[in-house]
């Protein structure tokens, strides 16, 4: 048995072995897929995302995540250093045995099987060559032959439409009188309807908020403003061709 090899060299052992661990609960796994999959670093082999950040990807309260990353740190997938919380967010390693279990799988499966008789493998094949054993070639090439005639579809295909890229939305509870209102005064100083207008009003965990572009109106500098006021000009006119049929939308 070797030692433990890089973990982006046995990253598809680790994740099979982690999906094939019969004791570990559901959220346990989908936690550790999420931070393997998106936050760790290839060089350092960690990752450092927050509680609340695993918890809006995955859909779960912060308590359940909690609970998932004990789970995780006990059964031994992962080393964990806990942070204060105030710059300095937990620090999640795969763990070394678990990195040696998946680097042991690695080395099984790069095994090459003998192809020789009489060594307990598979047989080799018998080779076939375009030269017979009585000198000249049976049968030369024809490179005309070879070409491909048939009509490229990608030719004939429409050019492709240029979408405009998504943008994020956020959460602001409406107990954030601070920012709503900072909102509302910049949405006046662009000549747009109040904010009530845009039908995105939403409950996310029982409170009710909005879902807006960010946390805090944009600077007037940024090059994101031109992106939130096409938003905002949308989002009118969607509202325009389709009635509302409510205040609220329920978040997912």
């Amino acid at each position: 048995m070797s030692g433990p090899r890089p973990f982006r060299d046995v990253k598809l052992q680790w994740l099979q072995q982690l999906s094939c661990d019969k004791y570990l609960s559901d959220n346990a796994r989908s936690v550790a897929l999420y931070i393997i999959t998106t936050h760790l670093n290839g060089h350092t082999e960690k990752a450092w995302p927050s509680y609340q950040t695993i918890a809006d990807a995955t859909g779960k309260s912060v308590k359940t995540i909690q609970r998932a990353i004990r789970d995780l740190e006990t059964s031994g997938w992962f080393e964990i250093r806990r942070g204060n919380g105030i710059g300095h967010n937990t620090e999640y390693r795969p763990s070394v045995a678990s990195i040696l279990r998946a680097s042991d799988a690695r080395e099984n499966t790069d095994k090459v099987v003998t192809l020789y008789p009489g060594e307990s493998g598979q047989n080799r094949p018998a080779r076939r060559s375009d030269v017979s054993g009585e000198g000249g070639q049976i049968c030369p090439p024809n490179p005309e032959k070879e070409k491909i005639y048939k009509p490229n579809p990608r030719e004939d295909a429409p050019p492709r439409v240029k979408t405009r890229p998504a943008i994020p939305l956020v959460f602001v509870a409406e107990t954030r009188t601070k920012q709503i209102e900072q909102w509302c005064r910049w949405l006046r100083r662009h000549g747009f309807p109040p904010m009530e207008m845009f039908c995105i009003r939403v409950v996310k965990d029982g409170k009710h908020g909005y879902a807006l572009p960010s946390y805090w109106p944009p600077n007037e500098a940024s090059a994101m403003a031109r992106n939130w006021i096409a938003f905002f000009n949308r989002r009118r006119d969607f509202i325009a061709e389709r009635p509302q049929e409510g205040d609220y939308i329920r978040a997912s």
